[in-house]
C-alpha cells in the first residue's frame, strides 16, 4: 500500500533538498526522520514535514508505521521570485529566490531485485563455416 504527501511552494532550492533526499531514499520511516533532524542542513525541514504528512496517513489508516519505508522521494522546481539588487553606474541584476516541490511516497511492500536472464545466442560471423 502506497502513501504520498506532497510539499509544495517550500521555499528553498531545489538542489538543497535533492542531496538530502537521496540519502534517505529506501530506508525505514524512523531511520530517515532521525537522520533528517541531526544532518544540520536547511532543506531537512521540508523534507521532515513530507514524511510526517505521509505517517499521518498511515496511522489514520490504522497501519504500523514500522512496516513502511520510503520508497521513492521527488523534488520538483516551483516558481521562482524574481528580485533586483542595485548594482553601480544605474544598473541591476536578478536575483532569483527558488520555490521546490517534495513529494514523498511510502509503501509497505519490499520489492526483491529482479535477476535479469542472459541468453547467449551464437551469431554467425562473417568468414566462419
Amino acid at each position: 500500500m502506497n502513501f504520498i504527501s506532497k510539499q509544495r511552494f517550500s521555499k528553498i532550492a531545489p538542489d538543497k533538498i535533492r542531496i538530502l533526499s537521496s540519502m534517505i531514499k529506501g530506508q525505514k520511516v524512523d531511520w530517515a526522520l532521525a537522520q533528517l533532524e541531526f544532518s544540520g542542513k536547511i532543506g531537512s525541514k521540508s523534507l521532515i514535514n513530507a514524511i510526517k504528512q505521509a505517517m499521518d496517513q498511515v496511522k489514520v489508516k490504522g497501519l504500523n508505521i514500522d512496516d513502511f519505508r520510503i520508497s521513492t522521494t521527488q523534488v520538483d522546481e516551483g516558481p521562482k521570485l524574481k528580485r533586483r539588487r542595485i548594482r553601480h553606474q544605474g544598473r541591476s541584476t536578478m536575483i532569483l529566490k527558488r520555490m521546490s516541490h517534495v513529494a514523498v511516497i511510502l509503501t509497505d511492500e519490499i520489492k526483491p531485485k529482479a535477476k535479469k536472464e542472459t541468453t547467449k545466442e551464437v551469431v554467425a560471423t562473417k568468414g566462419s563455416k
